[in-house]
């Protein structure tokens, strides 16, 4: 008798079953969890604590209410208080049960979820306290529109909230954090940071890498950074120091920097432009309003819409780079180092007050029309035996050319 394929297949069905059984042997739970209910003020609570042995990844994730992850603890416990304004206990016990914790180890990861699995939630609230050790090197956390705030961790961060305020501070690894539209602040960050917000305001404060920030209309303030990009749909930017290259724009925003290490490129739909120094090339273009450039040291390519321009100056011959600078509605006020070598091309077409001032010999000043109608200025000539290419002009407005200190 052929009994073959019979052995066969109770062979692969045992072997099924061990698999099956090895699996919830790994994410069967580990440890302890307990919870308890209790009054606080008109509210009752529901609390619910546990610890987990530490992964290499945690991952945290609710579909409602604010996550909070510490770093510091030797290994990972949590608690969860929810929140009913129910009349009774047993009422608020159905809303608690609305909302179902999990703790699971899955390989090398802890795993936390909050998972709703009803509609009536209007009445009903938590929060998710979580600690973990400092040097974690994966964490995930994912809330659906509470707030998130991540503290004292060493390692990669990926989060998202649907709408919630994000908080971040002390943090040594790359962090990756999105937010539907919540405001996001960020302390200390000591390697690149990646920030982006549908709609809210951002504040950062120090990072020590690759700064990205992109918000579909708040205001933006950053402390220090690396290299930056930062973008936002209406709200004014505003940043301290930059270690690298900047790019920045703005829908229609100011934007006010101060010292930037590298090159700058910044953009604004009608706002006005302050830069407090500059080591490479700067490039400025805003729809509307009034810029002013300190200490720039490769030059500059400005345009507005309709404001004034001034700008210092103080390269040397040899990193000065061919600059423009254009204004529809305004006055332009130049300052150059005294011993630059430079080409100067300034034009003004309807002049306003003098027209054109040099503080330099080497400038021919000369002027068409005036006696019966409008009076354009121009301004051409080397100096110190000529070099790159600073052409000013300005449709209706005045022209100074000064000696920088």
């Amino acid at each position: 008798m052929n009994v073959g394929p019979k052995l066969k297949t109770a062979s692969a069905r045992r072997w099924r079953v061990a698999a099956v059984a090895g699996l919830a042997v790994i994410t069967a739970p580990l440890w302890a969890q307990s919870s308890r209910i209790f009054r606080d003020g008109n509210t009752w609570v529901e609390e619910t604590t546990g610890t987990v042995p530490a992964g290499r990844e945690f991952r945290a994730a609710t579909d409602m209410g604010s996550l909070q992850v510490q770093g510091g603890a030797p290994q990972v416990t949590y608690v969860v208080r929810k929140r009913s304004t129910a009349d009774t206990e047993e009422a608020a016990r159905k809303q608690f049960e609305q909302l179902r914790i999990t703790a699971s180890k899955v390989g090398d990861a802890v795993v936390l979820e909050g998972r709703t699995i009803g509609r009536s939630l209007n009445r009903l609230a938590a929060d998710f306290v979580v600690q973990i050790p400092h040097l974690t090197p994966v964490v995930k956390a994912e809330t659906r529109g509470g707030a998130l705030s991540l503290n004292s961790i060493q390692g990669t961060i990926m989060a998202f909230t649907a709408g919630g305020a994000v908080r971040l501070n002390d943090l040594d690894g790359a962090v990756t954090v999105k937010s539907g539209g919540g405001a996001m602040e960020a302390g200390s960050v000591n390697s690149d940071l990646s920030l982006e917000s549908g709609g809210g305001a951002i504040v950062v404060e120090r990072v020590a890498g690759k700064l990205i920030v992109k918000t579909g209309g708040g205001k933006v303030h950053i402390g220090t950074s690396g290299p930056a990009t930062i973008e936002t749909g209406a709200g004014n930017v505003e940043v301290n120091k930059c270690a690298g290259d900047l790019t920045a724009t703005s829908g229609g925003g100011n934007l006010n920097f101060g010292d930037i290490g590298g090159s700058l490129k910044a953009e604004t739909g009608g706002g006005s432009v302050r830069v407090g120094s500059a080591q490479g090339f700067v490039k400025i273009i805003t729809g509307g309003g009034s810029v002013e450039l300190w200490k720039v040291g490769q030059g500059a390519y400005v345009e507005t819409g309709g404001g004034a321009i001034t700008a210092q100056f103080v390269g040397g011959r040899n990193q000065f780079r061919e600059s423009y600078l254009h204004t529809t509605l305004g006055n332009i006020v130049v300052y150059l180092p005294r011993d630059l070598g430079v080409d100067v091309h300034a034009s003004t077409e309807l002049a306003s007050g003098s027209g054109i001032n040099s503080a330099f010999k080497g400038i021919a000043i000369s002027s068409e029309g005036g006696q019966y109608g409008p009076k354009s200025m121009f301004g051409e000539g080397q100096l110190n035996g000529g070099g790159p290419i600073l052409r000013l002009r300005t449709t209706v407005g005045q022209i100074d050319i000064r000696q920088g200190q």
